[in-house]
């Protein structure tokens, strides 16, 4: 007796753009990326004043460069997947931390971390988590300071709290950043083992680089 014929399953690739086209309709709701700029606004508004103070402290250039981003949908799904978890804005906003990003690129370690203590201590910021990626680098090399934070909001009558993700980090470790990621996005590059371990060696020596500069900078303020 013949079998009844099974309905056709939806290829993976199909589901997975009608996976990301949902989280891409969901963030177009309830003035998703508008409260998430509004962070971003918020934070780089601190960032700036931080940077003025300092830069009067010390007579020098403190921080290079202050950015802010929304985690896309497509990385989103993406991030989710690894987490073996449903891929949908809700779970997003819940299990991620850094669905709202602010990257902080100052010259100097020393002010990597006085950047994150004044950040810290102000009132209207609640430390939910730190990550020092400088201190115990990722096993490809990465390096940086995470700050997982709750910034209030106030929109109309409204309030909430918006999670946002601070990395503040050296220009030499943004510079190993952004070229790690250019060097390994390809898929299925032949001898990415050997290149990883390669770019490993090079997150090495740009923490000694680091590290030189900042004492040439005190032993150039003696003089």
């Amino acid at each position: 007796m013949r079998e009844p014929k099974k309905a056709e399953e939806k290829p993976a690739a199909v589901e997975e753009a009608q996976l990301i086209e949902n989280i891409r309709k969901s963030m177009e709701k309830d003035q998703y990326y508008l409260l998430c700029q509004y962070a971003i606004s918020i934070v780089e508004a601190k960032a700036k004043i931080i940077d003025e103070q300092l830069s009067m402290k010390y007579g020098r250039e403190i921080m290079r460069n202050v950015s802010g981003r929304v985690k896309s949908p497509e990385s989103i799904y993406a991030k989710l997947m690894r987490k073996e978890l449903p891929a949908d804005l809700e779970t997003a906003g819940k299990k991620l931390n850094d669905l709202v990003g602010v990257r902080i690129v100052c010259l100097f370690l020393d002010d990597v971390y006085e950047i994150a203590e004044i950040l810290k201590k102000q009132r209207d910021v609640t430390l939910v988590k730190e990550k020092d990626y400088i201190a115990k680098p990722k096993k490809n090399g990465y390096m940086s300071l995470h700050l997982i934070v709750d910034i209030p909001i106030y929109f109309g009558d409204n309030f909430q709290s918006k999670r946002v993700e601070i990395q503040i980090r050296t220009l030499a470790m943004d510079f190993w950043s952004v070229l790690e990621y250019q060097l390994m996005y390809k898929k299925n590059l032949s001898g990415a083992e050997k290149i990883g371990k390669e770019l490993k060696n090079y997150s090495e020596e740009v923490a000694n680089l680091d590290q030189k500069m900042m004492k040439l900078r005190n032993k150039i303020d003696k003089i």
